[in-house]
C-alpha cells in the first residue's frame, strides 16, 4: 500500500500495473530506463490531467499570427502565441524555431515551461476539418455545429457534449449515431427521442431509461423490443397516441407527466451498470471490452486501466479523452494511433515519445511543445538520430535524481486556471481552496519528492470576458408571457437577448435551434 503524495490517502500498485510499467519503459543502446510506481492514487493522477483540460471555456481574441478575430479556448491573457487552426497547420508554422539547448543541471520541467510561453499553440483542439464550427473544441469533422465539445464526426448539433456520429441532435450528453434527439444521455443509435437515458435503438419516444429497441414508447423502464408503452403498460396504437397527445399538450401537462415519471421511476430496478459485450470489466458505460480495470464511457478497449472517454486502446493506463492508442501512460487528449507514448498533452498521432505538448504526428521527439510532423527532436531542438539517442537517457537520469521521471507534467505548466479546467468539475475547489493549496506546497520545499515545488502549485484565472451589449432584451420573467405553443413564437425572437434565470447572463436563440423546436413540438 502506498500513500498518495496529495491527498494522503492509500492506494494500491498491482502486479500488474509494475507488469505495465515494465513493458511501456523506453529503451535506449539496450539499456532499459525504468518508469516507475506513481506517487500519485488515481483520483489525484486525474485531477492533475485534468487540469491541462478546457472544453467549453471560449474567449474572443486575435490570431497572434494575423491579428485576425478568432475563437479560442485560451484567454486574450496568456504568454504564449495563440494561432487560428489554418495558421498552426501552415508549413512556414515550424515550432523547430522555438528550439532550446537542454541545461542539464535545470529542471526539464522548467526548461519546458519557458518552451511553452514561446511556442505557437492552436486556437483550439481540433484534430480535423470543420466547417462553419467556429464554437467548438476538443472535436473534429464537425459541420454547422454550435457549441458541441469533445465531439466528433457531427452536423447540426448544438449545445452538446462527448457526441460522435449524430446529426441534428440539442442538449445531449455522450451519445452516437444519434438523429433529432433532444436532452439525452449515454443513448446509442436512437432516432427522435427525447428526455432519455441510457437507450440504445430507440425511436420516436420520450422519458426513457435503459430501454432497447422500442418505439413509440412515453416513460418507460428497462423495457426491450415494444411499442406503445406509457409507464411500462401496453396500449392500442389509438390508445397511445391518444394519451401522448394530451400529455403533451401543453408545458404544463407534460411536467406533470414528468413528476410521474420521476416517481415511477424511483421503483424500478436497475442494471447494476451500463455496457454490453464486455469481458472482465469494471467501471461504467463501457462497451465491447476485455480486461479493463475502473474504465469509463470506454468502447473497444483492452487490457486498459483508469481510462476514461477511451475509445479503440490496448494496453493502455491513466488516460483522459480519444483512443486509438497502444501501450500508452498518463495522457490527456491523445489518439489517432498514438504508441508509445507518456506525459503528453493534447498530442495525437506520435509514436515514442515523452513529455509532449500539443504535438502532432511526431516521432521519437522528448519534452516537446507545439510541433507537427517532427522527429529525433528536445525542446524543439533538431537532433540526429544518434545524438538523441545518446541526450535522452541523459536527460533521463537526471529526472530520475529529481523525481521528475514517471510523472505527468506539473500543474502549474497548464496553460489554463483551475477553474477554466474539467478539473474543476469532477474536483470542485474555490480560488481560497486552491490559493491555501498552494501556500501548502511552499512548506514541501526540501520535503517534497519532486522538483521544484513551484510547480506543483495550481494556476488560477481571473479573467473575465466583457459582458455583452445587447439592444433588445427579454427577461426571465418576460419569457413567461411568451407563448407556449412553440408555433406561435415569431422569427422576431432570433433578434432578442434572453436573460438566463439561474445565472442572469445574456443568451440567443440559434436560427437552427428554434427551427429544431419547431419540428419537434418542443
Amino acid at each position: 500500500m502506498k500513500t498518495c503524495e496529495w491527498c494522503s490517502t492509500g492506494f494500491t500498485v498491482t502486479n500488474e500495473d509494475r507488469a505495465f510499467y515494465d513493458k511501456i519503459s523506453p529503451v535506449f543502446n539496450n539499456v532499459k530506463y525504468s518508469i516507475p510506481e506513481p506517487t500519485l492514487c488515481p483520483d489525484c493522477r486525474q485531477q492533475r490531467r485534468l487540469c491541462f483540460r478546457n472544453e467549453r471555456k471560449l474567449y474572443k481574441r486575435k490570431c497572434s499570427k494575423t491579428q485576425k478575430d478568432i475563437i479560442s479556448m485560451y484567454s486574450p491573457t496568456v504568454l504564449f502565441p495563440v494561432y487560428s487552426s489554418t495558421q498552426w497547420w501552415e508549413d512556414d508554422n515550424d515550432a523547430r524555431i522555438y528550439g532550446k539547448i537542454i541545461n542539464p543541471s535545470e529542471s526539464i520541467l522548467v526548461q519546458i515551461q519557458i518552451l511553452q510561453n514561446i511556442a505557437p499553440r492552436m486556437q483550439s483542439y481540433k484534430y480535423a476539418q470543420e466547417i462553419n464550427s467556429e464554437y467548438t473544441n476538443c472535436s473534429g469533422n464537425m459541420k454547422d455545429c454550435y457549441l458541441t465539445f469533445a465531439t466528433s464526426r457531427c452536423e447540426q448539433c448544438l449545445y452538446s457534449d462527448y457526441i460522435n456520429d449524430s446529426y441534428k441532435c440539442l442538449d445531449c450528453f455522450f451519445v452516437s449515431g444519434c438523429e433529432l434527439c433532444y436532452e439525452c444521455s449515454d443513448t446509442k443509435n436512437c432516432y427522435n427521442i427525447h428526455y432519455s437515458r441510457n437507450c440504445s435503438a430507440c425511436q420516436e419516444s420520450s422519458f426513457l431509461v435503459d430501454c432497447k429497441r422500442c418505439s413509440n414508447c412515453l416513460g418507460c423502464v428497462g423495457l426491450r423490443n415494444k411499442q406503445f408503452y406509457i409507464l411500462n403498460k401496453s396500449y392500442s396504437e389509438h390508445e397511445f397516441f391518444e394519451q401522448k397527445n394530451k400529455i403533451f399538450s401543453t408545458a404544463k401537462s407534460r411536467l406533470h407527466f414528468q413528476n410521474m415519471f420521476s416517481l415511477f421511476l424511483q421503483k424500478n430496478p436497475r442494471k447494476y451498470m451500463n455496457g454490453e459485450n464486455n469481458e472482465n470489466c469494471t467501471g461504467e458505460s463501457i462497451w465491447n471490452s476485455k480486461d479493463c480495470w475502473c474504465c469509463f464511457d470506454t468502447t473497444n478497449a483492452q487490457n486498459c486501466r483508469y481510462c476514461t472517454w477511451f475509445n479503440d486502446g490496448k494496453d493502455c493506463m491513466d488516460i483522459y479523452s480519444w483512443g486509438q492508442a497502444e501501450l500508452c501512460y498518463e495522457i490527456l487528449g491523445g489518439g489517432d494511433q498514438l504508441y508509445m507514448c507518456a506525459f503528453t498533452s493534447w498530442s495525437f498521432g506520435c509514436k515514442n515519445s515523452y513529455y509532449l505538448d500539443m504535438c502532432a504526428y511526431c516521432e521519437h521527439c522528448f519534452a516537446c511543445v507545439g510541433l507537427k510532423h517532427a522527429q529525433y527532436c528536445i525542446l524543439n531542438k533538431q537532433y540526429t538520430k544518434e545524438e538523441y539517442e545518446e541526450l535522452v537517457p541523459k536527460i533521463i537520469e537526471h529526472m530520475q535524481k529529481t523525481g521528475e521521471w514517471g510523472e505527468f507534467f506539473p500543474p502549474a505548466l497548464s496553460p489554463f486556471g483551475y477553474n477554466e479546467t474539467v478539473a474543476n468539475e469532477y474536483f470542485p475547489l474555490t480560488k481560497e481552496e486552491v490559493l491555501e493549496r498552494n501556500a501548502k506546497m511552499d512548506s514541501l520545499v526540501g520535503a517534497y519528492n519532486h522538483t521544484p515545488v513551484q510547480l506543483q502549485k495550481f494556476n488560477w484565472s481571473d479573467y473575465e470576458p466583457p459582458a455583452p451589449v445587447a439592444q433588445k432584451i427579454i427577461t426571465a420573467e418576460m419569457m413567461k408571457h411568451l407563448p407556449s405553443d412553440i408555433s406561435k413564437i415569431p422569427d422576431d425572437v432570433l433578434q432578442w437577448a434572453f436573460t438566463c434565470e439561474e445565472s442572469g447572463k445574456l443568451f440567443t436563440i440559434q436560427k437552427s435551434e428554434l427551427e429544431f423546436y419547431r419540428k419537434m413540438n418542443l
